[in-house]
C-alpha cells in the first residue's frame, strides 16, 4: 500500500509538458513587400487556421512539424501600421499563436504616362465590362487552394529587366490613377512568356485594362498574372510547370509599348514579387 502511494505521489508531482505552436515571421516589414512565416509544433499537424489583415484561410499541415508560407501587404489596399498575425491548429486542444508586425511606409516615385484617352477614360459603354472583369478577378485571387504548388526562387517569365517598378505613383494622360501593383518587364512582342512556378491556370481571358491575361494557382492563396500578351497558348484547367511556355508578349490592353506586366498576389493582396526572383526556400 505504501508502495502504491508513493507511485501516486510521482505521477502528481511529474512536470507536464505543454504542447505549443511557434510561429516565425519578420517583425517589420515594408509595404507592399511579401514575407516568408514558418509554423512548427511539437506534433505532426493536420492544419492550421491562418488570420491576417482581415482575411483568412486554411492550410493542410500534411502530418508535418513544420509549414512555411507567403504573406504580404498591398501598395493600394494597406495602411502602415500595426497588424496582427493569428495562426491557430484547431482541434480537441486548440493551439493559437500571435505575432505583431508593423507595416512600414515606403517612397514610391511618381511615373508619368501618355496612353490612348480611352484608356485613361474609359467612355461609359466600357464600365460594365470594367466592373465585370473586376468582380471575375477578384473571385479568382480571393480563391485559397489548398494544395501547395509554389517553389521558390520563382523563374523569371521574361528575361528582360524591370522597366517599371512596383509601386510607382501613376499619372495617366496627367490625370492620378492607382500606383503599379507589379513589375512591368523589357520584352519584345512575340518573346516566350513563361510561367513563373508551378501551378494551375484559373484564369485565361482579355480584358480591358490587361489586354490578354493569364493567371495562375500556384496554392495556398498565392497566384501570378501575366498581361498585355499577344497570344495564349494555355487554357483554364491546365496544369503548367516553372518555365513552360503560356503566352507570348504583346501591347494588348492598357499599354506604351510591348512589354510583360507581371504580378503576383497572396490572398488577393499585390505584392512586389522582386525578392521572390532571388529568395531560396529557407
Amino acid at each position: 500500500m505504501r508502495h502504491m502511494l508513493f507511485l501516486c505521489f510521482l505521477a502528481v508531482a511529474l512536470p507536464v509538458h505543454a504542447e505549443q505552436i511557434r510561429v516565425e515571421c519578420p517583425s517589420a516589414v515594408g509595404i507592399g513587400l511579401p514575407f516568408h512565416v514558418r509554423v512548427e509544433a511539437d506534433t505532426p499537424m493536420d492544419r492550421l487556421r491562418v488570420e491576417w489583415a482581415d482575411r483568412k484561410m486554411t492550410i493542410p499541415g500534411n502530418g508535418e512539424t513544420r509549414v512555411d508560407f507567403l504573406l504580404g501587404t498591398d501598395v493600394l489596399k494597406s495602411r502602415p501600421g500595426i497588424y496582427r498575425l493569428r495562426v491557430t491548429r484547431p482541434g480537441s486542444a486548440s493551439l493559437s499563436a500571435e505575432s505583431v508586425i508593423t507595416v512600414e511606409d515606403r517612397d514610391f516615385p511618381e511615373q508619368r504616362l501618355t496612353v490612348a484617352k480611352n484608356m485613361a477614360t474609359p467612355p461609359p459603354a466600357a464600365q460594365e465590362r470594367i466592373a465585370r472583369e473586376h468582380k471575375q478577378i477578384r473571385k479568382v485571387l480571393g480563391a485559397v487552394s489548398e494544395v501547395n504548388h509554389l517553389v521558390l526562387p520563382l523563374a523569371r517569365p521574361v528575361p528582360g529587366d524591370v522597366t517599371s517598378a512596383y509601386g510607382l505613383r501613376r499619372f495617366f494622360n496627367g490625370q492620378p490613377r492607382n500606383p503599379h501593383r507589379g513589375l512591368d518587364l523589357r520584352a519584345a512582342e512575340g518573346d516566350p512568356v513563361l510561367s513563373a512556378a508551378p501551378g494551375r491556370v484559373v484564369l485565361a481571358a482579355d480584358h480591358y485594362y490587361a489586354g490578354r491575361c493569364v493567371y495562375v494557382d500556384h496554392g495556398l492563396g498565392v497566384h501570378t498574372m501575366y498581361m498585355h500578351l499577344s497570344e495564349i497558348l494555355v487554357r483554364e484547367g491546365d496544369m503548367v510547370e516553372a518555365g513552360q511556355l503560356i503566352g507570348k508578349v504583346g501591347m494588348t490592353g492598357r499599354v506604351t509599348g510591348p512589354h510583360l506586366h507581371f504580378g503576383l498576389s497572396i490572398l488577393d493582396l499585390s505584392v512586389d514579387p522582386s525578392s521572390l526572383f532571388f529568395q531560396a526556400e529557407q
